[in-house]
């Protein structure tokens, strides 16, 4: 007979030296555990060949409805949208949401507050976890924050969304970076546009890395110059906005259209801009990212790429519910973005190019 048919939760706890509500903790996820207990339980797993995920399953099929939802920071438009998206979606599903914010806990601005957040909800025993944001969009993750993803993906299923960890076994729901680029920059090449800047993001993140990236490649193939002074890293907010337009202020031959990394970056740059004697859109064009609620009532109203904030938290929801229900969802969801045309942008004359 084969052993592991004869391997029971009192048998781990025997093998393990603990007790055998610590080894359904362990397999469960339903709360903490002493580090040194749970090496000790899964060595016992490991060495008996049970898959910890399966085993958990075996041992209680108990679901509690919640799911831990964790994001950078839910004062920001972008994640707000997308928290109520996947909060609206639950509902509708019968499922609820513990929000938790880690007060933008990543690899370059550590505060420890999404282990904490990770840990405190599966202590309360979620049935997934959906990330948003944050540490799921580094591009060099620290080890031990993906260890501690790929631990817990071994007993729920975590969810990402803008953004993945290629290498933790999560679902992701993401926006197509590259392409929200591409449509920025073919509507201002359309508008007679040929010399577009970037502004706005942090190094390492791979939204803004990727942003940058795409840039260059479709400026490349509409023939049109980079410039590394027209592109600036800065930040993510308003404030950030502002301090990347004076940079560009001081550049002698500006580019005459910018592409925002946000639209917070957009009202902060337009704000600038503005206050130094620049018209928008007459002496300069810009285009945001995201789409947020705030671009209808900036003066002058923005364009935008629409990243589909609330569709990826609807979905990330969507995708949760079918792996509790057994399915195979797909593993990476990729929305498509849309061009949102307002009044921050203007056709160029020949003369005016």
């Amino acid at each position: 007979m084969d052993s592991r048919a004869k391997l029971t939760i009192y048998g781990i706890a025997r093998e393990a030296g603990v007790s055998p509500s610590t080894v359904s903790r362990v397999m469960t996820g339903s709360a903490r555990v002493r580090e040194d207990k749970r090496k000790k339980v899964e060595a016992v797993i490991r060495r008996r060949h049970f898959r910890p995920s399966a085993f958990a399953r075996a041992l209680s099929r108990r679901r509690t409805g919640v799911f831990g939802f964790i994001l950078p920071d839910i004062s920001h438009p972008y994640y707000g949208l997308v928290f109520l998206g996947a909060e609206n979606r639950a509902a509708e599903l019968g499922f609820s949401l513990i929000l938790g914010n880690t007060l933008n806990d990543n690899a370059d601005h550590v505060t420890h507050m999404e282990t904490q957040l990770l840990d405190v909800m599966m202590d309360r025993g979620a049935d997934g976890i959906i990330l948003a944001g944050g540490r799921v969009q580094e591009t060099r993750p620290i080890e031990a924050h993906l260890e501690q993803i790929r631990r817990i993906a071994s007993r729920v299923p975590v969810v990402t969304v803008s953004g993945r960890m290629q290498r933790a076994p999560c679902w992701s729901v993401e926006q197509d970076e590259e392409r929200a680029v591409e449509i920025a920059v073919n509507y201002l090449v359309t508008l007679g546009h040929r010399s577009i800047g970037f502004l706005g993001g942090v190094a390492g993140i791979e939204p803004s890395d990727t942003r940058r990236r795409s840039l260059r490649k479709n400026l490349d193939a509409h023939g049109l110059e980079w410039r590394e002074e027209w592109c600036r890293y800065g930040g993510f907010t308003v404030e950030d906005g502002r301090g990347g337009m004076e940079a560009f202020l001081q550049i002698r031959n500006r580019p005459t259209a910018i592409i925002a990394f946000n639209d917070l970056n957009a009202v902060g740059a337009i704000y600038t801009a503005r206050k130094n004697g620049l018209r928008v859109p007459e002496d300069l064009s810009i285009v945001g990212i995201d789409d947020i609620p705030l671009v209808e009532y900036v003066v002058p109203r923005i364009t935008s790429v629409d990243l589909c904030p609330r569709e990826q938290g609807s979905q990330a929801v969507d995708v949760m519910a079918a792996i509790l229900r057994g399915e195979s969802p797909r593993r990476r969801t990729v929305l498509e973005p849309r061009l949102v045309i307002r009044d921050s942008c203007r056709m160029l004359t020949p003369h005016s190019a």
